[in-house]
């Protein structure tokens, strides 16, 4: 998995000239995330709300890191988050 992930972070940036892209989650952060999409989609039942969940919780991260949260706080957060919406859908 983290060969896929280095050999395609690199290709992304090559897209981003200039700027220093440092795109693979750790090994740790690889489990929270796939652990959100496990969450979502046997929650909501559907496998494809897996990958959009997490494409907003990387939009998510992106926009709550300039007030200086943390990555890997910010999935926490996401996740916890994810967690309350499908408890108050049962």
């Amino acid at each position: 998995m983290q060969d896929w992930l280095a050999d395609y972070s690199a290709a992304l940036a090559v897209e981003l000239p200039g700027l220093a892209v440092d795109l693979p989650p750790s090994l740790e952060l690889a489990e929270e995330l796939l652990d959100l999409a496990r969450i979502v989609a046997e929650g909501t039942g559907q496998k494809t709300n897996a990958p959009l969940s997490t494409f907003m919780v990387g939009r998510f991260v992106g926009l709550v890191a300039q007030s200086g949260i943390s990555t890997e706080e910010a999935v926490k957060v996401a996740t916890k988050i994810a967690e309350r919406v499908l408890e108050s859908r049962s």
